[in-house]
């Protein structure tokens, strides 16, 4: 009698936000439709942290189909307010909802798409989902839309096309001069918009750090610390905002607003002129790069990497439209969620056991 293949992972996924009615449906509809395409079991906990908007009612009022969805709503108090606390409590109360050393636990911001194939790339690369590469941690890859980078006008869209295009290059430069870390093809980014670890390997570490800045990139150096493998695969992506007006100060969309903003021959912040930006440990003031001298950065990478054959060919994903009922469910009235103090963290509003009315079948 044929044996029944072993039951897949249970995954959570955390999702830190802050006045995101516009995006939040999306976001989840995203991951709606990604657990739609993967058989094993999924559960999406949502974070409010103290939106003024109307965020909680639009969760409130979403149905996912392929997903149950924990809804949570908090105010943090100083000294806790800020991105670093709102991601933390957002994965233990995802980590929370699972049980075996090997569940997958995931993040992801809530002004980004996830691809439809995003649990089943990060299940195949982690070792607690029988991954082929028994890595700990998976730090997907994070793209903007061209659309988006379009929105801020022809100026700004060239510089951020620069931009992604001397990072990609630098990419592929490093993985060539240090082959013993990670096989090619793969990439350097680390954020929010897309992380996948193993429970037990959370437990582990003790849970995420919580730095006012920079929370996604400190959780992976904690891995690392803690002899954690992390993977950067190129196939496991999702979709972000190229937004510049961002809801945490010091993150993505406050970069993206300066790059925009500023003069032709400013700085450019830890952009650095070849062959200092392959190893930036030692980079001075007088490396760093501006957009009057970009370009020709770019053109002395593209020379280097043709010198190393043909960049690997990746799949593309097409990412089909979500609907049109966005704005309707953002006007559809529901109840806010219940409010509580949580002693010893100066939280107010984490909201209580979710009743079965508020988790999707």
């Amino acid at each position: 009698m044929p044996s029944c293949p072993a039951p897949l992972p249970m995954a959570a996924v955390a999702i830190p936000l802050r006045d995101e009615a516009e995006r939040i449906g999306d976001c989840v509809a995203a991951l709606d439709r990604a657990a739609a395409g993967w058989n094993g079991r999924v559960r999406v906990v949502a974070f409010a942290n103290g939106c003024r908007d109307n965020s909680v009612a639009v969760l409130d009022a979403l149905d996912p189909k392929h997903l149950e969805l924990v809804r949570l709503a908090a105010t943090l108090l100083p000294p806790h307010a800020h991105a670093g606390w709102a991601r933390r409590i957002a994965l233990d109360a995802a980590a929370d909802l699972l049980a075996a050393p090997g569940d997958l636990l995931l993040s992801t911001d809530a002004d980004t798409l996830v691809a439809p194939d995003w649990f089943a790339a990060n299940a195949r690369r982690l070792a607690g989902g029988r991954g082929e590469g028994g890595w700990d941690a998976v730090a997907g890859r994070a793209v903007t839309t061209r659309a988006e980078r379009a929105a801020h006008g022809v100026r700004a869209k060239r510089r951020l096309d620069d931009l992604g295009r001397y990072y990609t290059l630098l990419d592929r430069l490093r993985a060539a001069t240090r082959p013993e870390e990670e096989p090619w093809p793969r990439h350097y980014y680390e954020g929010g918009a897309s992380i996948a670890l193993t429970l037990g390997l959370y437990r582990r570490i003790g849970g995420a750090p919580t730095p006012p800045l920079a929370e996604d990139r400190a959780l992976f150096n904690r891995i690392r610390a803690a002899g954690g493998r992390v993977c950067h695969p190129v196939d496991v992506r999702a979709f972000t905002s190229a937004r510049a007006d961002g809801r945490a100060p010091g993150g993505m969309a406050d970069t993206v607003a300066g790059w925009i903003a500023q003069d032709e021959d400013a700085p450019l912040h830890e952009t650095y002129a070849l062959p200092v930006a392959l190893s930036p440990e030692g980079a001075v003031a007088d490396d760093q790069l501006s957009f009057r001298t970009l370009p020709a950065a770019i053109r002395q990478a593209q020379a280097l990497v043709r010198s190393l054959g043909p960049l690997p060919e990746v799949e593309p994903v097409f990412v089909p439209p979500l609907g049109d009922d966005v704005d309707e469910r953002v006007l559809q009235p529901a109840p806010e969620l219940a409010h509580r103090l949580i002693a010893g963290l100066g939280i107010v509003g984490v909201a209580g056991p979710v009743d079965e009315k508020d988790v999707a079948a």
